[in-house]
């Protein structure tokens, strides 16, 4: 863990289950850099991530969520 607070963190990877294929979570990147797992249900141990450019490229980083959340961000 690092020193720094965690004050926010990002998606940056979807986490699928490698036997059905199925979305099992997010992986969060905290504003320190330390990485933790989010779970729609119980832990997985056998997944893949998909990272969150691959994830954009599924059109989902064109949802209005994305711009407000940003715009109210940047100020």
């Amino acid at each position: 863990m690092k020193k720094e607070p965690r004050l926010c963190a990002r998606p940056v990877a979807r986490l699928v289950c490698a036997e059905t294929n199925e979305p099992v979570g997010y992986m969060y990147e905290w504003n320190n850099g330390d990485r933790q797992p989010a779970w729609f249900g119980p832990r997985v141990k056998n997944v893949r991530s998909v990272p969150t450019a691959e994830m954009r490229n599924a059109n989902t980083d064109n949802l209005p969520v994305d711009r407000s959340i940003r715009d109210r961000a940047s100020g």
